[in-house]
């Protein structure tokens, strides 16, 4: 079959020296490489430890990321807002967080039997204003205070779109009819202008602050797959833009890592839009070999041996055998926590003293 195949190139490019040519330069490659344009990884210049703290506010991918700095018992703070889509939303959120005031009960909108806030995800609505409002202003108090000693910042822009209410651009529709909103595509010039200002700000509490930016790989094909394009060239220029201008700032190829590595549906979700759990786990793994040093990918081990230990479900939990195997496991933390007191194992201690 392969000599058929052969036969039939050879006849279809005329003659010996275009076939040779094909095979050093198709052949050979194929057999050399594997079938994919892998991102060529590198170490950044800023190194994240258990002992940094980090804040990440942006898309869904960000919660994405944030979940795996959580489990691996890294200090985060998640999307303090919810998640945000637009970077418009981001720096207005940033702003706020540099802010002193508290939002108050005029900020709030009643929707659909709840109480939203057009500047936070609908996690935070509530059926009660009250409870609503305290969520709101408790969170908020919450992240000012971390933001101020905060390490890391890392923000995840996922589309320029952009949806107004009444003149201001919202972070989240609530499912409000559309019609009541108008759209729009939000300039380079305003992304960068506007979270220039407001990472000024963030420095002025915080001059020590890093900031790490990513594209979410996330698609945005509502509308127009052209019109996802064009937002993802834009964000990917403006954060390349604000770069130039912001010091200890760092891009992590999030987007490229799925659009030019991976690049396969199999890596999608089956809504083909969101990444998989699979993508997810390899572009961790990447932002691991970019962001940790030796000492915190062999201490990310060590913790995941722990978290798997947990999550193994013991046949019989009073044996003598599950005893020494929860004992075993429970001097492994202590010496962990005695190595790495910064980190927390309250919850694994407890589990495992039981």
């Amino acid at each position: 079959m392969i000599l058929l195949i052969f036969k039939k190139i050879f006849h279809t490019l005329g003659n010996l020296e275009n076939f040779m040519y094909f095979c050093k330069n198709n052949i050979l490659f194929m057999s050399n490489n594997s079938f994919r344009t892998e991102i060529q990884k590198q170490k950044s210049e800023g190194t994240i430890s258990h002992s940094d703290k980090i804040m990440l506010i942006g898309s869904c991918f960000a919660e994405n990321i944030g979940e795996k700095l959580t489990r691996y018992k890294f200090v985060t703070d998640v999307n303090p807002f919810g998640i945000l889509f637009n970077p418009m939303s981001i720096a207005q959120s940033l702003n706020i967080l540099t802010d002193s005031s508290l939002f108050q009960e005029s900020d709030l909108h009643f929707h659909n039997g709840e109480w939203i806030s057009f500047l936070h995800h609908g996690k935070f609505s509530h059926p009660d204003k009250t409870q609503c409002l305290k969520t709101i202003n408790e969170k908020l108090v919450e992240s000012r205070d971390f933001l101020q000693n905060t390490d890391f910042l890392i923000l995840t822009f996922g589309t320029t779109v952009a949806y107004s209410y009444k003149g201001n651009i919202v972070a989240n529709c609530h499912k409000i009819p559309q019609k009541e909103f108008e759209k729009q595509m939000i300039s380079v010039w305003d992304i960068v202008s506007n979270l220039q200002k407001s990472i000024e700000k963030i420095k002025g509490i915080n001059k020590n602050i890093r900031l790490i930016f990513t594209v979410s790989p996330v698609r945005y094909i509502k509308n127009d797959m052209t019109e996802n394009s064009l937002s993802k060239a834009q964000l990917i220029v403006s954060v390349h833009e604000l770069m130039r201008c912001i010091s200890n700032s760092y891009y992590f190829p999030t987007f490229e890592i799925m659009m030019d590595d991976l690049r396969d549906y199999r890596f999608y979700c089956k809504d083909m839009i969101h990444p998989s759990p699979l993508a997810i786990d390899y572009i961790w793994e990447n932002f691991a070999y970019t962001f940790f040093d030796k000492q915190t990918i062999k201490l990310n081990a060590l913790i995941d041996e722990v978290l798997t230990a947990k999550n193994h479900r013991l046949k019989n939990p009073f044996s003598d055998e599950s005893q020494r195997f929860k004992e075993c496991l429970l001097k492994k933390i202590q010496q962990l926590q005695t190595d790495f007191p910064q980190i927390n194992f309250e919850e694994e201690i407890k589990y495992f003293s039981e």
